[in-house]
């Protein structure tokens, strides 16, 4: 009996660690896909993006027209992302509040068009009454008026006096914000220069730059297809645009199309992409875990996050 439970507990420990064993692989060794597809025309642009893992168990789906839509999928449950929801602007809710009170005015003075003649008489007798609760009303505001403004004055004296004590430092401006911002900037490019000048750190220099070029070859897309036409309005900067473009490598080795008008007088430029790639984890992580156990990319950290 003893035997038996325990057989059972090991064959439950042993199907539990293969299921984490395999989760694991599953994270590190199948890739995550993804694809963007587009056309533009000037400003007018629709694209869709497609982000998926684990034979589209798991995936992110975007699409970009005139509205933003799009939804996420975790194995059988999809969620959508935006909802095309047009809120009232600022006008629109004071147009209505207009269009509501103009209703009730109509619906008001088509009630007093109602009243028969000899109701009129009590209509004066209780407009003269109302008159008189009035003015006996307005006395008293205006005495309470006088009494909170009393108040308010020696509210507004208390607090000068309080502030006057109690001064806080006044808040720094955008300017000097951004003065101070790009002055640590400025400190951590010279720290960063004075390192690499140092002998000792230009072998952590020399690694992360080799780590990082690999990081990101493995994130760039394999393919990246592009058809254009284009023109900026006149020949010469057309020319020198193409020029420009033809320098990258990553144009003629995927094969682009790009077209050039030279004839038209406006700036226009129409096409359609094809961006696709994938992602392996363990690629990027063995990348990382090179870089935190290297010896020099350690003793560098060490440097500039005194």
């Amino acid at each position: 009996m003893i035997f038996t439970i325990l057989k059972v507990i090991g064959i439950i420990l042993l199907v539990v660690l293969a299921l984490i064993l395999t989760a694991l692989l599953c994270v590190l060794f199948v890739p995550v896909k993804y694809r963007a597809v587009g056309i533009f025309d000037n400003t007018d642009i629709r694209a869709k993006a497609h982000v998926s893992w684990l034979f589209h168990l798991f995936a992110l789906h975007i699409e970009y027209a005139q509205e933003t839509a799009g939804y996420i999928r975790l194995a059988f449950v999809k969620k959508k992302l935006f909802d095309n929801y047009e809120a009232l602007d600022d006008d629109d809710m004071d147009e209505a509040a207009k269009t509501e009170t103009e209703d009730k005015v109509s619906e008001n003075t088509a009630d007093e068009s109602k009243i028969p003649a000899e109701e009129s008489e009590h209509v004066a007798d209780e407009q003269t009454e109302n008159e008189s609760t009035a003015q006996t009303h307005n006395g008293q505001r205006t005495v309470n008026d006088e009494n909170q403004h009393i108040k308010q004055q020696t509210k507004l004296t208390h607090q000068k006096t309080y502030k006057k004590r109690n001064k806080k430092p006044p808040k720094k401006s955008h300017k000097k914000q951004f003065k101070d911002k790009s002055e640590k900037i400025k400190t951590g490019i010279d720290k960063l220069k004075r390192e690499y000048s140092d002998e000792r750190n230009k072998a952590a220099f020399l690694h992360l730059k080799k780590e990082l070029f690999i990081i990101l070859k493995r994130i760039c897309p394999r393919r990246l297809k592009l058809t254009m036409v284009y023109s900026t309005g006149s020949p010469d900067t057309t020319g020198i645009s193409l020029g420009i473009l033809a320098c990258f490598p990553v144009g003629y080795t995927n094969r682009w199309r790009i077209t050039p008008d030279f004839e038209s007088e406006n700036p226009y430029a129409k096409g359609s992409f094809d961006i696709n790639g994938h992602v392996i984890v363990i690629s990027i992580l063995a990348a990382t875990l090179r870089i935190l156990f290297d010896k020099n990319c350690r003793r560098l950290y060490n440097r500039i996050s005194r």
